[in-house]
């Protein structure tokens, strides 16, 4: 496999460039962030990170040796994601309209790229007795397209602190890169790789830090919905193939993060009669800002939990642990996270004494 050392550092500064000169036009095109009761930011805000590190990645992968280039299905699947991002960032679109565009990219993607979910680990043989292939196989394709829908969505929901968004997606990155690398899908590594550079290089930005105190510029729609598509997409990959895989449920690990926070999200919103879509303060991010944790330690304890539940993945794959110790294993992270939610959501709830009780997050 040829050093991919040069391309990274090109995937990187790209990005770097691209996001300044962004920067500069895109309040001209519209493409900014202004802070209101739920986006509590200082003064306007570019929003032109996610085509920047669209826009990077792409190059790159032109640049990359031709047995290294990603599937140009997959690019173009996610081409539509972004565009529909950007439109949503500058347009405000309904919910509705960003899910369907999302939908039939998924379905462009899996479809045409013939790639769907097939290692579901241990149980994998008994579900083939008990269905048969083709219903199995049906089966796959569905929770395929629901599932990278679902986590396009999820990264979406969680970007929304400094940094945060950006940081989770490098962590699972980090952590499919050196899983495909284990197994040999070298392939995979390079393309995974090349979006981790541009993913750093956008992070320039839009990291908090003690000579800085906000971001410069936000990846926006385009940049959070295309990150959960190519992680779901990679995750896919690594599951799937006559080449090597590792089960569906052990990947988990390293997105399990929004996953939850996203699904106990929709739950919550329908149980108190909302829209699963309709805008609140409910996410996980905001309830530790609602605790009084600052917001770059905020940012700082959810990545940093990110890097050591994705390490579980790795971890477990490389000194062999049952694929089925892990899939149960996925119980403690969910278990801890709805039980921080249920308790961060019970104190914001309880009156002080003589004190009403606040009125409901909208």
């Amino acid at each position: 496999m040829p050093d991919l050392t040069p391309h990274l550092l090109n995937g990187f500064l790209l990005a770097v460039v691209l996001v300044a000169w962004m920067q500069r036009i895109a309040p001209r095109l519209g493409l900014v962030d202004r802070p209101s009761e739920r986006k509590r930011h200082e003064g306007i805000v570019p929003r032109c990170g996610g085509l920047a590190m669209f826009a990077a990645y792409g190059i790159g992968l032109l640049l990359f040796d031709r047995t290294l280039q990603g599937p140009w299905v997959f690019v173009g699947g996610l081409a539509v994601i972004v565009a529909a991002g950007a439109v949503d960032d500058r347009l405000d679109l309904r919910p509705l309209i960003r899910l369907l565009a999302q939908t039939f990219a998924a379905i462009a993607i899996i479809i045409l790229g013939q790639h769907r979910i097939a290692d579901l680990g241990a149980g994998t043989p008994g579900l083939v007795s008990a269905l048969g292939e083709p219903l199995l196989s049906a089966i796959c394709l569905v929770v395929t397209i629901v599932f990278l829908v679902g986590l396009t969505n999820a990264f979406n929901m969680i970007d929304g602190l400094d940094g945060l968004a950006g940081g989770t997606a490098a962590a699972a990155l980090f952590w499919l890169a050196l899983l495909a690398s284990f197994i040999g899908r070298q392939d995979l590594v390079a393309e995974i790789a090349l979006l981790l550079a541009a993913v750093l290089g956008f992070l320039v930005f839009n990291t908090r830090h003690r000579w800085r105190p906000r971001a410069l510029v936000f990846m926006g729609d385009a940049g959070s919905t295309m990150l959960g598509a190519a992680i779901g997409y990679f995750i896919i990959g690594l599951s799937s193939g006559p080449q090597p895989t590792i089960p569906f449920p052990v990947l988990l690990w390293v997105c399990i993060i929004p996953v939850v926070d996203t699904l106990s999200l929709i739950v919550r919103r329908l149980l108190a009669g909302r829209s699963p879509f309709s805008p609140d303060r409910w996410h996980l991010h905001h309830l530790l800002l609602d605790l009084g944790v600052p917001h770059a330690l905020s940012a700082m304890i959810i990545i940093g939990l990110s890097i050591l539940l994705g390490a579980v993945a790795y971890l477990g794959s490389v000194l062999l642990i049952p694929d089925t110790v892990l899939t149960i294993g996925l119980l403690a992270p969910v278990a801890t996270q709805l039980a921080f939610v249920r308790m961060a959501s019970r104190r914001d709830r309880v009156p002080a004494a003589g004190h009403l009780a606040p009125e409901p997050r909208r």
